[in-house]
């Protein structure tokens, strides 16, 4: 029996000694786990392409060996070099007198140009600002290398041609453009052709000007300037760096703060039990420059139907508000950050039947639209079951199941023969726009309701079904213009895409957008060809 415990406990420490050590794999004849070891070593840390490695042999054992280099290459030296001509991770064996081996992992990379630039003024400003380009670059056997840079159009500099197109190692440009500007790097090594580097310059415009802010559907939070009689094709849109989410249904700007409220990926209706655990909405917010995100608070893994649907900031209060997909509504302070949403710590401000109106246009079902406050007023937007604009004050929520004897607001429901999904108020003509999933349309109408008139009326793609489809989420405003976020019907099977946009304009995905102050505003599109979902707009000029 001692000696089954010796032998136990002999195995037990070589085992720990070699999991403390290297995690080498050995032989069961070899019970020393230096008795057969190496190392590896290359001028760069980068261990690329055509580099020379240096395998070091620091076996104590062992008069002949064999290396296997992964590659189908093989070495019987002690201390041999050897190159990779194709990336990847390569096992590489070491057996010493046909007996006793170690395995090592090896990973070799492609060989990827870095590209950096300086400017001659702290922020670059579009027709003004020298850009100075240069790229690093391992080049282990010195072969023969051809730079490519493609450059946006209206790109100027020494030795870039018309067509935005440089040869030269480090060109100096000026970009003749606002916006996000991405540079291209193709580079040969020996003829033959490395993955392009892509490099995003953010060009800004030379006086300060409004922004706005767009969710693209499956990218990034874009930025475009507001800026009258520039023309369209050097005012370009900034990337802010940050992807929108899976569904950010409507954004604010607030401070310095673009707040997104994204309602996940099962934004409709879900079976039971899914719903339970299938939550992946959340609040965030990104800083007008795009230099920073913060969690404000999220649902991973949580009830999906309490993922963030709808929201708004509350300046003057000083608190975000949210509604969530049918239910209700909840509040924050701004401060609030890096929380995980429960019912305990979040919950409902108001609920269904919390107001009067429940049962009298606010039913269990209704999904959620868009919710603000206007001259000390709550607006709450329904549709589906039960439809319109609901407004009330704070008084007007009971804090409790509706009762009969319970009064309706005395503020009133407008709009209840259109399920509203967006709307946004305009405070200085006193006009309401809104989106209605029910007949797909855009339409403006007086504050009180009446004087409705339909603003756009192109179909729609869709997403999320008849009866709760998105259509358009994303309203916003400046003191000229009113714009949303409008998603295209899908080209017909057949059918060349530019003729069918030529015979249907309006069809086109995009950011449309109207003038206030036209009497029979005609629709235009201040972006083209892009899906989006939420929309704000930095009223501060940057």
């Amino acid at each position: 029996m001692e000696k089954i415990r010796k032998s136990v406990l002999t195995g037990m420490m070589i085992l720990g000694a070699v999991l403390w050590g290297c995690r080498q794999e050995i032989t069961p004849e070899d019970f020393s786990p230096r008795a057969v070891d190496f190392s590896y070593a290359a001028k760069s840390l980068h261990y690329v392409v055509g580099e020379e490695i240096r395998f070091v042999n620091l076996s104590v054992t062992g008069n002949s060996w064999q290396w296997d280099f992964g590659d189908g290459s093989s070495s019987s030296e002690k201390n041999p070099v050897h190159k990779y001509t194709e990336p990847g991770t390569y096992t590489v064996t070491l057996k010493a007198d046909g007996a006793g081996e170690v395995k090592k992992k090896l990973m070799i990379s492609d060989i990827v140009p870095v590209v950096r630039f300086t400017s001659s003024d702290p922020v670059i400003v579009y027709n003004q600002t020298q850009v100075s380009f240069s790229v690093m670059l391992e080049n282990p056997e010195n072969k023969e290398v051809t730079l490519a840079w493609q450059f946006p159009e209206g790109t100027r500099g020494p030795g870039v041609d018309d067509e935005g197109r440089s040869a030269l190692a480090d060109p100096a440009v000026v970009f003749g453009s606002i916006g996000s500007q991405m540079v291209t790097l193709t580079v040969h090594i020996g003829g033959k052709e490395l993955t392009p580097v892509m490099v995003n310059v953010r060009v800004n415009y030379n006086l300060p000007a409004r922004t706005l802010y767009y969710a693209v559907k499956k990218g990034n939070i874009m930025a475009k300037k507001l800026i009258p009689g520039l023309d369209p094709g050097v005012n370009k849109p900034f990337d802010m760096g940050h992807r929108s989410g899976k569904h950010p249904i409507t954004m604010q700007f607030s401070g310095d703060w673009l707040y997104v409220f994204d309602a996940g990926t099962s934004f409709t209706y879900v079976a039971d039990p899914l719903y339970l655990t299938a939550g992946d909405g959340e609040i965030f917010v990104v800083s007008h420059d795009g230099s920073r995100r913060e969690s404000v608070v999220e649902n991973f893994g949580g009830d999906t139907f309490l993922d963030f649907y709808y929201g708004f900031v509350d300046e003057q209060e000083k608190m975000i508000y949210w509604a969530d997909r049918r239910e209700g509504i909840f509040k924050t302070p701004l401060t609030t950050r890096n929380k995980k949403f429960s019912l305990t710590e979040f919950p409902y401000w108001i609920r269904n039947n919390w107001l009067g109106y429940y049962g009298e246009g606010i039913s269990w079902g209704n999904i959620n639209g868009t919710i603000t406050r206007y001259n000390g007023q709550y607006w709450w937007a329904k549709h589906t079951t039960g439809s319109g604009i609901f407004r009330f004050v704070e008084s007007d929520n009971l804090g409790r199941a509706k009762v009969d004897g319970d009064p309706a607001p005395a503020a009133g429901a407008i709009h209840q023969s259109f399920g509203v999904r967006a709307f946004v108020i305009d405070d200085l003509h006193k006009k309401l726009y809104l989106s209605d999933s029910r007949y797909k349309m855009i339409i403006s109408s007086n504050l009180d309701g009446t004087g409705i008139k339909v603003i756009d009326r192109s179909p729609f793609d869709g997403e999320g079904g008849d009866s709760e489809g998105l259509f358009v989420t994303g309203m916003a405003l400046d003191e000229e213009y009113l714009y949303w976020a409008y998603r295209g019907p899908q080209v017909p099977a057949g059918i060349d895409p530019e003729e069918y946009y030529a015979a249907n304009p309006l069809h086109r995905s995009g950011i449309k957008r109207i003038r206030l102050a036209d009497e029979s505003p005609q629709v235009e599109y201040f972006i083209s060809g892009v899906e989006a979902y939420g929309l704000a707009i930095d009223q501060t000029p940057r």
